[in-house]
């Protein structure tokens, strides 16, 4: 039985670990049934793909193009966390600003049964203005354009591998993270291990109070980064050691509005 990862904004097909020794699982309990090749999970995070758990038949519902092109017309992450989902319900917010012009939620989890994206006024999405692609067994993703500034909420019930993301269009982002040994001015896309690391980025539209830090794949914080505003260039700077596991930077901050605003670089580095 094969699934889909997406990775770097292709589609990739692999094949659950075991398949070939093991009789295929019946499609009835795909995928919560099978068992995933961990690498491909890798692959997705650290390229900051997508693991998306589509069975062959899927590929071919017309929902299923919607989703794959919509992460490509929606950029600027908001929200990501991927790992192993713990029975029973979890909550995830989000800040949403004013900059925003339309938002997907997109929740891929192995064993799915329920999810519900709720607005910061704590009514269901759905109506005017709101695509829900719903006819996968283990793949929601909910597309709201215009969608007003607050704290939404993720609701997810399941268990097993799973992904949440929050990707939206929106005139505030983050771009062009780069890391750099200390004293050094050549910059790569990979931070150097074992040694204190420069990083710079730039943000796009109007944010105040901008702070940064570093966040595991589950979202969990690791350490703030302090920093440093290049006005030559309109760059952001800071130092900081890498440790041995993978990590996200998170930008927040303030639109003109004085709503919360947050961006995360969505691929899950690991220094090298």
């Amino acid at each position: 039985m094969k699934s889909f990862v997406t990775a770097l904004g292709v589609a990739v097909p692999f094949l659950l670990a075991g398949a070939q020794q093991q009789p295929s699982t019946p499609r009835g309990n795909w995928p919560c049934g099978g068992r995933l090749d961990p690498s491909y999970f890798q692959v997705a995070e650290g390229t900051g793909g997508h693991l998306l758990l589509l069975s062959p038949e899927e590929i071919g519902d017309p929902d299923s193009t919607t989703l794959l092109t919509a992460f490509g017309s929606h950029r600027q992450t908001i929200f990501r966390l991927a790992g192993s989902l713990t029975p029973g319900p979890h909550d995830f917010h989000v800040p949403i600003d004013s900059s925003v012009e339309s938002v997907l939620f997109s929740v891929s989890v192995q064993c799915l049964h329920t999810v519900d994206v709720v607005r910061p006024s704590g009514l269901p999405a759905n109506g005017e203005g709101v695509k829900d692609l719903s006819s996968f067994r283990a793949e929601r993703m909910v597309i709201v354009t215009r969608p007003e500034p607050g704290i939404w909420t993720v609701s997810v019930s399941g268990s097993g591998v799973a992904g949440v993301v929050v990707q939206a269009r929106a005139a505030i982002g983050i771009s062009d993270i780069q890391f750099a040994p200390a004293q050094s001015a050549n910059f790569t896309v990979i931070p150097s291990a074992g040694t204190e690391n420069v990083v710079r980025f730039r943000l796009g539209g109007h944010l105040t109070d901008v702070q940064a830090s570093l966040v595991t794949g589950v979202f969990a914080p690791i350490a703030k980064l302090p920093l440093e505003a290049n006005e030559a260039d309109g760059s952001y700077l800071s130092h900081f050691t890498p440790g041995h596991d993978g990590f996200r930077i998170l930008v927040v901050g303030k639109d003109g509005d004085g709503n919360p605003v947050q961006r995360m670089y969505a691929p899950l580095i690991t220094a090298r």
